[in-house]
């Protein structure tokens, strides 16, 4: 398990997208701005803060199984950030698990960021499973 802090703030242009949502082209993005069900590689030599999202058909690393805002109170309360992304992220975590093609072992990783929401600092979060393409995972 690992936890990436990036600070700064999303881009203006995400990925083209189908009407259902779905990346339609592969396309270099700020790991942060990724969405949930977002198929995507990590971008060597970026510390991870750089991600080549692509369709789930094609060929890719991680998964983006869950994502959420937490304040610094709910951080403080958890006693540390990873212990509160964790926590956050681990019912969605283990559901992706249990429906995993046998034979295969996700590991779960989080993106973390710094961002401004309505104006207040919060800590956002997205909640990673390493994954691959159904047709190369068996």
């Amino acid at each position: 398990m690992s936890i990436l802090f990036l600070s700064g703030c999303a881009g203006l242009m995400g990925p083209a997208r189908d009407a259902d949502g779905r990346v339609t082209g592969t396309t270099e993005i700020n790991s942060i701005e990724l969405v949930n069900g977002d198929c995507f590689s990590f971008v060597d030599g970026t510390s991870n803060a750089r991600a080549s999202v692509t369709p789930c058909a094609s060929a890719h690393t991680h998964i983006v199984i869950g994502s959420g805002d937490l304040t610094t109170a709910a951080i403080d309360e958890a006693g540390s950030l990873q212990n509160a992304v964790s926590s956050s992220c681990a019912e969605g975590f283990e559901a992706y698990k249990a429906a995993a093609a046998e034979g295969t072992k996700p590991a779960q990783e989080f993106v973390v960021a710094e961002v401004e929401r309505d104006g207040k600092p919060v800590t956002a979060y997205l909640c990673v499973a390493t994954d691959a393409p159904a047709s190369a995972a068996g």
